[in-house]
């Protein structure tokens, strides 16, 4: 450590602590606001979980006050394993920055908490972003997750709505006119049952109830089993799943990569309009394709175009997670810009109608979701939804344009 990192550290360490405590009491109002609490009893919950591992910000992020004692022990384990991802991806933006700008650690560091001070940004953001690159005025012009949070504290302040987004069975009922699909839990159900709903089936999709990222899903094909009872019985043994009919996409979304479901994530906000009704807007879309993959996800290995809301033409090349681009289709050669998606007027419509649906629920709903919908021959169908969808799939894909995409949600932020 250089003599002037040091000097840094030190004139700064006060700001940085006092900057710190200043958060917690942020987090201290959220959590009595929406808990009805008493800020005695806020403080004193918060207090406690931060001796077992649990940060301020954590505790208010994940709602826990609404969590019961048994389910806290499996937060803690969730906590712990959230703080060490957390640290090595830290350590890698790190490492990334120094090589990028020849900065000393101390001073990367440096430069990394006085960019997440000025925009928001985590220690990610600043390296895919390349936030090293511009000055302070122009970083406040980024999508960063310091913004995605203060959307998400704003609009998302209902534990049972978002509940409904995360276990899938839940969202299948609550949606399930917009579902466009055979779908059912393997319990609870009889081989007959079974039979019923699985006529004129060949296969189905199954996935663990709350999995994210594509993770866990499997495909169970009649072929490959003597018979049906085989199938039911595989099923029935399996840990618990939600089982759907396999959606038909358009073929013209097929062609993309023609052994995923092709969809499209669409970030709708819902607020209130002058005469105080409420109001859905669609504020960002991109087009998810696999690459070769059963799943589309954008942390699974797939790439997403950005998609003009308006039109439902991509607007950009796709981008993976690593911000490289496809001008074509690395599996099809498909151009993925200026691609028109079909059918662009139902995939507003079932967003708009599944927003308002959820941002009515009765304690304060989720005003702010990505929702992933599936393009058909005829129309669109929700696949999920989900309540903290990532920001940088917004961001990413205008990094090396230096274009900050914050402008999306400026007038949604307080």
């Amino acid at each position: 450590m250089s003599l002037k990192d040091s000097i840094n550290y030190i004139v700064h360490y006060p700001e940085r602590f006092f900057r710190k405590r200043m958060k917690e009491q942020e987090y201290i109002d959220y959590v009595c606001q929406a808990s009805g609490w008493t800020r005695e009893e806020t403080v004193a919950a918060m207090k406690k979980a931060k001796k077992e591992g649990i940060s301020y910000k954590y505790y208010a992020k994940k709602r826990l006050w609404t969590r019961s004692e048994t389910q806290m022990a499996q937060v803690q384990k969730n906590a712990a394993a959230a703080r060490a991802r957390n640290e090595a991806e830290t350590e890698h933006a790190i490492e990334v920055v120094m090589e990028a700008t020849g900065w000393s650690r101390l001073g990367a560091e440096e430069k990394m908490r006085q960019a997440r001070k000025n925009c928001g940004s985590s220690y990610k953001d600043y390296y895919r972003f390349h936030l090293y690159e511009r000055t302070e005025e122009e970083q406040r012009e980024y999508f960063t997750l310091g913004v995605f949070e203060s959307l998400s504290f704003k609009y998302n302040p209902d534990p049972t709505a978002i509940k409904t987004l995360l276990q899938k069975g839940r969202f299948a009922k609550k949606f399930d006119d917009l579902f466009g699909r055979i779908w059912f839990l393997n319990r609870d159900l009889s081989f007959e049952d079974f039979c019923a709903k699985c006529d004129g089936l060949d296969q189905l999709i199954c996935k663990p109830l709350s999995s994210t990222q594509g993770k866990g899903i499997v495909r169970i094909r009649f072929a490959d089993y003597p018979d049906m009872q085989a199938v039911y019985e595989d099923l029935m043994d399996r840990k618990k799943m939600i089982c759907e009919e396999c959606i038909v996409q358009h073929p013209d979304i097929a062609a993309f990569n023609p052994g995923s479901v092709n969809t499209v994530r669409v970030l709708t906000i819902v607020d209130a309009d002058e005469d105080g009704s409420p109001e859905c807007h669609h504020v960002y879309a991109g087009f998810r394709m696999g690459r070769g993959d059963l799943v589309d996800n954008f942390h699974a290995g797939g790439i997403i175009a950005s998609v003009d809301t308006k039109t439902g033409i991509t607007c950009m090349d796709a981008i993976d997670l690593d911000g490289n681009h496809y001008p074509l289709h690395p599996v099809s050669g498909l151009a993925t810009l200026g691609f028109q998606l079909p059918n662009w007027d139902k995939v507003l419509a079932v967003t708009e109608k599944a927003a308002l649906r959820l941002a009515a629920e009765k304690t304060g709903g989720a005003g702010m979701v990505g929702w992933d919908v599936a393009i058909t021959q005829d129309g669109a169908c929700l696949v999920e939804g989900n309540s903290e969808p990532s920001h940088s799939i917004i961001q990413l894909p205008f990094v090396e344009s230096g274009k900050g995409m914050k402008y999306l949600v400026a007038d949604f932020l307080d």
